[in-house]
């Protein structure tokens, strides 16, 4: 009986997908999200000095596992969910029982970030088995860049978690590849920029077990205390050092080739047509938009918040206003870059392309 639930969930998602991925080949201004970023909770347990709540604060509230089914429930085209936003979601004690409901009962494809202060638990760490994409943030070797960067964050009680998940796993006969995949993220700022060689090599014993390092500059305008690191042409000559070290080292790395490239192709932005994001109180939101609310999901049906006349007028200045798109941050958004991330379609005239 369970094969054959799971195969109609297969094939109605199947549908969905195709009825999607439909509307964003013909650029029309109406969508269907089949991705849901869901932020769990307004909490978060440091304070980084690039973090968007510097300037923008999340609405009060927390994503229980009774509301996260009530959402889901009207939203029979999603997929796929991501559990991140301007939070920690470790802080809730549900946390690991969404994650197995999210994967067991609900066949999602899930990713998850976690800023890595909370220390893994035997609980957590079984509910990580079901996540397809895991990551753990970590700017720099550097305690003290951690510290500052980070506001407050510790890198040994990070390194901790990430050796005790990684020693989970071998001891669960589980590989890079196998459940969860973990790669680190890491924000980089001018200081952490001029420190990435450090990282590279602190990261090189667990090379087997990580999938790759990101290097993801910041750049978007709404951070407070960090300056851009975009189009930064003094950092820009390290570039050539930091690719060379890359090739030698057994540590995948990728994210050099974007780190000070302006975005162009908004008209691409496969997000603000199938990837739908949520604040811990339900309300719905484009990427980093996160003050321009479109509805509440609480509130609304969720399909017609996703095409109602404020989304379509976002989609539409993403397809006619090719140097000035809705948002400042669009022009460094890395997702109107090609081939940025792992798992996307590869510009293969880059150079830190893995294969």
């Amino acid at each position: 009986m369970k094969q054959i639930r799971e195969w109609f969930r297969r094939t109605r998602r199947r549908k969905w997908d195709r009825r999607a991925r439909s509307h964003y080949e013909r650029r029309d201004l109406q969508a269907i999200p089949t991705q849901l970023g869901v932020c769990l909770t307004d909490a978060c347990n440091i304070q980084c000095q690039y973090c968007m709540r510097e300037t923008f604060k999340p609405p009060k509230g927390k994503l229980t596992l009774q509301k996260v089914k009530e959402i889901l429930r009207k939203m029979p085209y999603i997929s796929g969910v991501c559990i991140m936003g301007l939070c920690e979601p470790l802080l809730i004690p549900e946390t690991p029982e969404i994650i197995r409901w999210l994967k067991d009962e609900g066949g999602y494809s899930i990713g998850f970030t976690t800023n890595g202060m909370v220390d893994f638990t035997e609980n957590m760490l079984d509910s990580f088995t079901r996540i397809d994409d895991m990551v753990i943030s970590i700017d720099s070797a550097n305690p003290a860049t951690m510290k500052e960067q980070r506001g407050g964050a510790d890198l040994d009680r990070i390194m901790s978690n990430l050796s005790r998940a990684l020693d989970w796993k071998r001891a669960h006969g589980l590989g890079a590849d196998d459940n969860p995949p973990i790669h680190i993220n890491a924000v980089m700022t001018r200081k952490s920029f001029l420190e990435v060689p450090e990282l590279i090599k602190m990261l090189e014993p667990y090379a087997k077990e990580l999938t790759y390092l990101m290097v993801d500059p910041v750049s978007r305008p709404d951070y407070s205390k960090s300056d851009p690191l975009a189009l930064d042409m003094e950092l820009s000559t390290h570039l050539n050092e930091y690719r060379r070290i890359s090739r030698e080292s057994p540590l995948k790395v990728v994210g050099f080739d974007w780190m000070f490239e302006q975005s162009h192709r908004f008209d691409k932005c496969y997000l603000s047509w199938s990837a739908m994001f949520l604040e811990p109180n339900g309300d719905v939101y484009f990427c980093y938009d996160y003050e321009n609310v479109l509805g509440n999901v609480f509130q609304e049906d969720p399909l017609r918040i996703w095409n109602n006349a404020k989304a379509q007028t976002f989609r539409r200045r993403l397809l006619s206003r090719a140097d000035e798109p809705p948002l400042d941050q669009c022009h460094f958004c890395n997702f109107a870059r090609e081939g940025w991330q792992l798992g996307g379609s590869y510009n293969k005239n880059k150079e830190d392309v893995i294969e």
